[in-house]
């Protein structure tokens, strides 16, 4: 078998954040879910060994502590600084970040931003 990409994912990781242009978003936190995709080079291979893979945790801590940042008015900003961390990791040749708010219109699933980039 030959493998043809390799991924690691993390799906929607629940935030609570100061996020938003409106008066009303700047009184309180707001949900902020985070997703990451990220193409790795030297995924574990065969043999399960774990120093050949990707630490994802590093990515899930650097997400969870932007809940300590000061506000931000765009998702986009959130976004772009994940995108930059994660482009910065060793191993790492392109990523996708994706920032969604669930709560922001009633008839509508979420509001969100996607940002890709390339560490090449």
């Amino acid at each position: 078998m030959k493998v043809v990409r390799k991924a690691i994912v993390l799906r929607e990781q629940e935030l609570s954040v100061w996020i938003g242009v409106h008066d009303h978003e700047k009184s309180a936190r707001q949900r902020l879910l985070v997703s990451v995709e990220v193409d790795v080079e030297g995924l574990a291979d065969e043999n399960d060994q774990i120093d050949r893979t990707f630490d994802y945790d590093r990515i899930y801590d650097f997400i969870k502590s932007l809940e300590n940042t000061a506000h931000n008015e765009l998702q986009e900003t959130v976004a772009r600084r994940v995108l930059g961390f994660v482009l910065s990791s060793e191993g790492v040749i392109r990523a996708t970040v994706e920032t969604r708010k669930p709560d922001i219109f009633d008839d509508c699933a979420y509001v969100g931003v996607r940002l890709e980039g390339s560490a090449l």
